[in-house]
């Protein structure tokens, strides 16, 4: 328990600085000179890409663009060419020095065409197909910087994408940029180092309690975070820069991989061999028919193709994951109840990301990140429901081994707990050489109470023996169920005098308990004294059962005392 308290802490302490830090970078971003200019652009769509840049400019001039007025952003999956023109009017006497980013790494294809007075100044090329050997500056965004004269300039911009188109486009200064840079720093910190942290405290608990679910739940996560290294532009920029190639496939291959490891993950860590055991027989048929589907639309080598199937695949996903999860818990499945809530909020994150993806809702670096947000709630909220797995597992354990050394009936521990429980005061004994004793009782004629008043009666005054017994011993002593109608006490620092005593206050006491039918219940009694330097403890057990054994021959509702091997005294 403890230890889930302290990871509940602790996720919810850095959900809470995650959320700080964003909260700061969107502060940021609202105060800072950097602009969205959407607004401000002119726009055409060249459905037959066949435009140079100077037919395109020539339309724009003749005002055959339309003014973005919508601040429309997303355009989803388009084979067309958007062209797009951005109006900049420098009316100071010096240049004007400044950074134009689209803040989107995953386009083919991006052009800019800078005019001023009409003639064609500058030509650049940043898109995703440009290796950032090639690229003016080595930022994650595919962004350049050009000094603007005085008087009206125009920059011509030319998308194409296989991938959804999204053109969100800034425009500030080279400062101000650094300055974004260093907020989507602490963005992506906090994202990355909150995701490792999940990551490696379930391999650890995977490698302590070897049970799957903590490993699936690590491979679910790294599947996301290798998925939204790429696609957010870190790994081309930090890994591999130069390769165009891996850049273009790796994004839809580690799509795949995360439809894939969410798929293992929601039928391993629910559980669906209890609670949904249809889903879990066909858990490799589901396997199976993911990689079949992977197989055909890989073959078919059309990236937008693969990109638009598998986008299909994580919104029927996410359904089909809480559907999964509804199903769980209706059937009571405990881990249910943290997993549909994390679902939800790792689906509303993804889905707010593809609804300003695909333009249907307006965008927003929020809206735009939305799926990154709702990832690492989600994760986190996982994380945390694995925590109380552990902990019902734990419970689970420590309830099993209690039941195996406590009986059930009387609450006494039972014949199996008798080594442990009894060597540390053995020991202690046989260190101040102190008398130990031991009493070894016997329900008499217990077998004509159960078939005269029934097992319910028997299990009844079983009961009340074992809470008298309770009643009258020490917290030191340590009674059990010895099996039957048969109870045993270990009395340690007592000698044979003492034992006595107690022996007949239980036998006299018992024997006037009223147990509603039965008028009385009397049982006989061996007790035996030592110490540990006269005999071991096997010898003590076995003089007491004699004990008890001449108790009942004595004609029962006795005590008999065994001083040593040679000696009985009968009462």
């Amino acid at each position: 328990m403890r230890r889930l308290h302290i990871h509940c802490r602790t996720s919810f302490l850095f959900l809470f600085l995650a959320w700080s830090m964003l909260a700061k970078a969107e502060l940021a971003s609202v105060n800072s000179p950097i602009s969205l200019v959407n607004e401000r652009l002119f726009l055409l769509d060249d459905e037959n890409s066949s435009l140079s840049p100077e037919q395109a400019f020539a339309l724009f001039k003749r005002q055959e663009f339309s003014n973005n007025i919508k601040n429309k952003v997303s355009f989803g999956f388009t084979q067309s060419t958007i062209w797009a023109v951005l109006p900049f009017n420098n009316d100071t006497a010096q240049w004007q020095s400044k950074v134009l980013k689209i803040d989107n790494a995953w386009l083919d294809t991006i052009e800019l065409y800078i005019f001023t007075n009409n003639k064609l100044m500058r030509q650049i090329s940043i898109g995703d197909t440009q290796p950032f050997t090639q690229r003016q500056r080595n930022a994650r965004m595919p962004s350049v910087e050009h000094a603007f004269p005085r008087g009206q300039s125009y920059v011509l911009f030319r998308f194409r994408s296989q991938d959804p188109m999204t053109i969100p486009i800034y425009i500030g200064s080279d400062k101000a940029m650094v300055s974004a840079v260093i907020e989507n720093a602490y963005f992506y910190g906090a994202l990355y180092g909150g995701l490792l942290i999940l990551l490696i405290y379930n391999l650890a608990l995977y490698i302590y309690l070897r049970e799957l679910k903590y490993l699936l739940y690590p491979i679910y996560l790294f599947a996301f975070t290798s998925f939204n290294f790429t696609y957010t532009g870190h790994g081309f920029w930090l890994a591999w820069p130069g390769s165009v190639a891996l850049q273009q496939w790796l994004m839809p291959t580690l799509m795949f991989c995360y439809i894939f490891s969410a798929v293992m993950f929601t039928i391993g860590f629910l559980n669906t061999r209890t609670f949904l055991p249809a889903l879990h027989a066909n858990r490799y048929r589901i396997y199976v028919g993911l990689i079949v589907i992977a197989a055909l639309i890989f073959v078919s080598g059309d990236r937008s193709f693969i990109i638009m199937i598998q986008l299909a695949m994580l919104t029927v996903l996410s359904i089909w994951m809480l559907l999964v999860g509804c199903l769980a818990y209706k059937n009571k499945d405990p881990l249910a109840k943290f997993f549909i809530p994390a679902i939800t909020m790792g689906t509303g994150g993804a889905t707010i990301s593809s609804f300003a993806t695909w333009g249907i809702i307006p965008y927003s670096q929020w809206a735009f990140r939305g799926i990154e947000i709702g990832m690492l709630l989600e994760m986190s909220l996982l994380s945390i429901s694995l925590g109380f797995n552990f902990k019902l597992a734990q419970d689970a354990r420590k309830s099993a081994e209690s039941n195996a050394r406590q009986d059930p009936l009387t609450m006494l521990y039972n014949r199996r707990a008798f080594s442990e429980l009894v060597h540390p005061s053995w020991e202690l004994s046989k260190r101040n050489n102190s008398p130990i004793s031991i009493m070894l009782m016997d329900l008499d004629w217990f077998k004509r109470i159960n078939d005269q008043f029934g097992h319910a009666a028997g299990d009844q005054v079983l009961e009340g023996v074992a809470k008298e017994i309770k009643r009258r011993i020490r917290d030191s002593d340590i009674p059990l169920r010895w099996g039957g109608e048969e109870f045993l006490i270990f009395l340690p620092n007592t000698n044979s005098q003492q034992a006595k005593q107690l022996a007949e206050d239980l036998r006299t006491q018992i024997k006037h308990i009223s147990f509603n039918k039965i008028n009385s219940v009397t049982m006989s009694i061996g007790v035996v004294s030592a110490t540990p330097d006269q005999m071991d403890l096997d010898q003590l057990i076995t003089l007491a059962d004699e004990a008890l054994y001449t108790a009942k021959e004595n004609g029962r509702n006795t005590v008999v005392v065994v001083n040593n091997k040679s000696t009985l005294a009968a009462n």
